[in-house]
Order: C-alpha cells, then structure tokens, then sequence
C-alpha cells in the first residue's frame, strides 16, 4: 500500500508538474533523480520504493532510455556478501601460500587478481549493476597495494628486518601513495564514489605518518592521542567536503564520503580520549551528537554512527562502573529501542524545530542539504 502511495503521490507531482509546464509553454519539466529522490524522501517513502517509482515513470515517457538497474536492499545486501567471501578467499589464497610465493610470485597473482577484478567489475557494469562493480573496482586498488609491496621487497627498498616505525615510513606510505593515485587515476577515468575509501585509508596513513615527523617520535613511541592528532582534522575535512556535496545536489558521492569522515573521526576519537568513565562518556554523547545531526543531514550513516558510539561507550565503560554496569546497559538498551522505534518521528519535529530558531542563512544552508 505505501508503494503504491509512493506511485500516486508520484503520479500527481508528474501530473501537476506537467499542467503547470504547459501553461508556462513547456511539454516537460526536467527532472534529475537525486531531486526525484529527495521530494520523495521527505515524505517519508524508502529508497527502494522511491527507485521503483522513478523507473516506472521513465519508462512512460516516450522514447526515454532504459532505466539503469537498481537492486533492492535485500538483494544488495546479498550481493556485498558474496562480494565478501569471494574477496576474502582471494587474500585467503594469497596469505596461505605467501611464504611459498615469494615476491615474484605475490607480484604476480596481485597482478592476475587486479586484473580479474577489474574485468569483473567491467562486466558487470555493462550488465547495468551498478553496485557490484563499484565494489570490485574498489577491492582492486588493495591489490595494486600488495603488488606495491611486491616491487619494494624485489627492488630491496621494503625494511625487511626493520622495526615497525621504520615499515611505516619506508613501506607502508610507499603503499598508501601508490593506491591513493591508483584510486585517482581510476576515478578520473570513470567516477566511482567507493574509491574515496581507498583514498580515505590512504590518506590516514599519511596523517599518522605526519604526527610522526612533528612529534620526532617512531609509532612505538606515540601515544593514540598523538597518533590520531592529524587524523582527527582529516575526517573533520571529509565530513565539511560531504556537507558541501549535499548542498551541491551530489548525494550520492557525500554519503560516502559522509562514511569516510565519520569512520576516521571516530576512530581518531576513540583513540584520542581516555579510557575511563568519562572518556567513554564523551564518546557516547557525540554519538547521540552523531544521531542528533541525522535529522538534518538525512544520511543513515550518522543514524548508525551515532547508535554505535553510544552502544559502544555504554559496553566499553560496563568494566569500570561495578556492580551497576548490568542495570545502565538495560536503561541504554532500552533508550535505544525507544529512540529507534520513535525516531522517524520525532527527527521531523526536531528539524522543524531548529531550522524555526536558525539565522536565515544557516536555515537555507540545512534546508539545500536535504530539502
């Protein structure tokens, strides 16, 4: 039944839409999906049901092309499985026969998979799966880091008995810049939205590698505050590059980098704050922060950022706080579920509510987030 609300609302915005074209001398309106998809999602229709609608009105319009092939959430979510065990045998293979292999041969089954994946990942686009192939291609560029890792233990440059300080700086970042422009290359050649995590986890390590050098200190002899302390700004920077992509009607590309931010944040957080009562204490209120924030920025990445801090804090802080631990993990518990079972109500009343009390400009800035 709310499918086919979705298909009547979607019907009368069309109708109207049209009407209103006509009488201002047009036969059509243009319509992109990101804009389709957000009307939609602020009347409280699931993305699956929103996709459904929209190829279905592509598909009325004479001579229109054939809408591209959107898997469901359950079929998606299949697929990202599989995608995981195939990945998974893959390093399996490699790690089982790595001493056997030596560098030539680890050189050349990276080369063989990178290749295999890319050629995968091409196929399935051609067939118009979209997702899949967006996910081989990213694996790819792992592989293009292990071949990497091939070529500095053949040329002599890997730090074969050195300490682990020394395998940062004299292999590790080797690897980080050689996938950060294999990542780049890729996407200029066709845009990708997962090869930002590539270049995410590639430019941590150069962060890390960064506090190194300011603090004059190898990695054994920092602590997770001074480690993190440039990983920090990094996910602060891609959270400010996702806001500006969802201002800028690019939703697709900022939820992953909206996921990229959020992860090196909170893993530079987690490692910067110490590990007691209110240490984790901070933790959980910027993840109910995190979920706050999702009402107006409508990515599901803040929802369970948010939700994940604040179970995190309330599981890691149960050791500290005694006899007592049971009884607050059952309030948080049910907090959770509460807030979970409410929240898609409550998130517009709290929108309507802040964006009413927001300067002028600030309230245009959220509204073009998520009109």
């Amino acid at each position: 039944m709310k499918e086919m609300g979705a298909f009547v609302y979607g019907r009368r915005c069309a109708m109207t839409a049209t009407e209103s074209a006509t009488r201002n001398g047009r036969s059509h309106i243009d319509l992109t999906p990101d804009e389709f998809e957000r009307r939609l999602a602020a009347h409280g229709h699931s993305a699956d049901e929103i996709h459904h609608l929209w190829d279905e009105l592509a598909a009325m319009e004479p001579g229109a092309p054939a809408p591209a092939r959107l898997l469901g959430l359950g079929p998606i979510i299949a697929v990202y499985l599989g995608l995981l065990l195939v990945v998974a045998a893959s390093v399996s293979l490699l790690a089982i026969y790595w001493e056997g292999l030596g560098a030539w041969g680890v050189l050349a089954l990276a080369l063989a998979y990178l290749a295999a994946y890319l050629v995968a990942s091409e196929v399935l686009r051609r067939r118009d799966l979209k997702e899949p192939a967006d996910v081989l291609e990213a694996v790819a560029v792992a592989w293009v880091g292990v071949a990497t890792y091939a070529v500095q233990e053949l040329t002599g440059i890997w730090p074969e008995h050195a300490s682990k300080a020394d395998s940062i700086h004299r292999g590790f970042t080797t690897i980080a810049v050689v996938g950060i422009a294999a990542a780049v290359l890729l996407m200029a050649l066709r845009f990708d939205p997962l090869l930002l995590v590539p270049i995410a986890l590639g430019g941590a390590v150069l962060a890390v590698d960064l506090a190194e050098l300011v603090f004059g200190k190898p990695i054994d002899d920092l602590t997770g505050g001074q480690a993190a302390l440039f990983v920090l700004p990094f996910g602060l920077a891609w959270l400010a590059a996702g806001l500006w992509l969802d201002v800028t009607r690019r939703r697709a590309t900022a939820t992953w980098v909206h996921w990229c931010g959020l992860a090196l944040t909170g893993a530079a957080v987690i490692a910067m704050v110490p590990k007691t009562v209110p240490g984790f204490a901070v933790i959980g209120v910027l993840g109910a922060l995190a979920l706050f924030f999702s009402a107006f920025v409508r990515h599901w990445s803040f929802t369970v950022i948010g939700g994940l801090g604040v179970l995190m804090a309330t599981m890691s802080a149960m050791g500290l706080l005694g006899g007592i631990a049971p009884l607050v993990l059952v309030v948080v518990g049910i907090a959770l579920i509460f807030v979970g079972l409410r929240w898609s109500r409550w998130r517009e009343t709290i929108r309507t509510g802040v964006l009413a009390r927001m300067p002028g400009a600030a309230r245009n800035f959220v509204t073009r987030l998520a009109p």
